[in-house]
C-alpha cells in the first residue's frame, strides 16, 4: 500500500503509523471510544515526532468513513488492496516539530 500512494505525503525517513483492524464492541459503540483512541494514537505518532497516520476501512464502511473524515482524515485512495474488497484508504497529517 505503501507505494500505491503518493510519496509527498511522508515525511522524509518514510515513517508512519498504521491504524489496523481497529473494533469497538457494539455495545460501547457510539460513545466516543475509537475518536479517543485515534486521539491517543495521535499523540503518540507526535510524541515519537511521526507526522502521518494512515488506515483504511471496507468502501461499505459508511459510519467509519464518516467518522474519519470528521477527525481530520482525507481519502487518499479508493480500490481493492489485496482482494476483490473494495477499501477506502485515509491518512492524517499531523504537525510534528523535528
Amino acid at each position: 500500500m505503501y507505494n500505491e500512494l503518493d510519496r509527498t505525503l511522508f515525511q522524509s525517513d518514510g515513517r508512519f503509523l498504521e491504524i489496523f483492524q481497529l473494533w469497538v464492541h457494539p455495545d460501547y459503540r457510539r460513545a466516543g471510544l475509537a475518536t479517543q483512541l485515534k486521539s491517543k494514537l495521535e499523540e503518540e505518532a507526535q510524541y515519537h515526532n511521526v507526522n502521518l497516520i494512515y488506515t483504511h476501512t471496507e468502501a461499505v464502511n459508511d459510519h467509519v468513513i464518516e467518522l474519519n473524515k470528521k477527525i481530520g482524515y482525507q481519502e487518499v485512495r479508493r480500490g481493492p488492496i489485496w482482494d476483490d474488497i473494495i477499501r477506502v484508504s485515509l491518512i492524517k497529517q499531523l504537525n510534528v516539530s523535528n
